[in-house]
């Protein structure tokens, strides 16, 4: 193992660790300044394309506008459904197998509403994350435009019993650079918060989910024959392709799926 490479192995360890502990960690330039670029625009795009049924959709509230499955929508946002930095912290936390369960994008409005405090899970398993919500910044995330904010060690109900939006006073807003993620498990309570600036605040929502759970999104479904025709075996996996349920064929007797004889 190279340096650079053990270097970002340590990093995953330590950020496992402190999702682990606190429900949630930093990871420091998952996209560089070009792709955060390109990612912007192509996000913008994609918001202008939708604007006659943002509102319709409920796409577009007082706190936010959504967009949903971008790599099904932008051929910059399919070519980073593959293995990189964030893929490989999301491994170190829930095994090699994890899959996408989700990939969005979120824009703070300015003058908006902020959201409630809310868990994107609400079944906890303490000491097992299943699902890993991972916002990625696309502009700088500051208290001022919207940061996202969390409750720290609320994936272990640290405080029994407590509906989300009585916890606020426990909230803590993570502020980030452009290209920097917070990732979190998605039982942790967070929220995003009201933008107060005059410029949007936008980001990447990218969920992982382990392989044997139901993913938010169906990408084998939703994506376009001709963007599947350009996928690798790993993107293929990564995406959910061939992950369904095994099922026994009585002419052949035997069963067909992943693991089994």
């Amino acid at each position: 193992m190279n340096t650079a490479h053990a270097d970002a192995a340590r990093a995953d360890a330590a950020h496992s660790h402190a999702i682990d502990q606190h429900g949630f960690a930093v990871a420091p330039a998952v996209l560089d300044a070009d792709m955060v670029a390109r990612c912007g625009d192509a996000l913008d795009e994609v918001f202008e394309a939708e604007g006659d049924i943002a509102e319709a959709r409920r796409w577009l509230t007082a706190a936010y506008r959504v967009a949903y499955m971008l790599p099904a929508k932008h051929s910059v946002f399919l070519d980073l459904c593959r293995p990189g930095r964030l893929t490989a912290l999301a491994a170190s936390v829930l095994g090699d197998e994890c899959v996408l369960a989700g990939f969005n994008g979120q824009s703070m409005i300015p003058g908006g509403e902020g959201q409630p405090l809310h868990r994107d899970h609400a079944v906890q398993t303490p000491g097992v994350t299943l699902y890993l919500h991972s916002v990625v910044a696309l502009d700088r995330f500051s208290m001022a435009n919207g940061a996202t904010r969390l409750v720290p060690g609320s994936h272990r109900d640290v405080l029994p019993g407590a509906e989300p939006a009585s916890m606020e006073s426990h909230a803590r807003h993570v502020e980030l650079e452009p290209g920097d993620a917070v990732v979190f498990d998605a039982t942790c309570v967070h929220a995003g918060s009201a933008n107060t600036s005059t410029r949007p605040r936008r980001a990447l929502h990218v969920f992982f989910a382990r392989r044997w759970l139901q993913p938010h999104w169906d990408f084998p479904g939703s994506l376009r024959p001709h963007d599947v025709d350009g996928l690798d075996d790993e993107r293929r996996r990564l995406l959910g392709f061939g992950n369904v349920p095994a099922r026994y064929d009585h002419a052949a007797r035997r069963s067909f799926g992943y693991g089994w004889g």
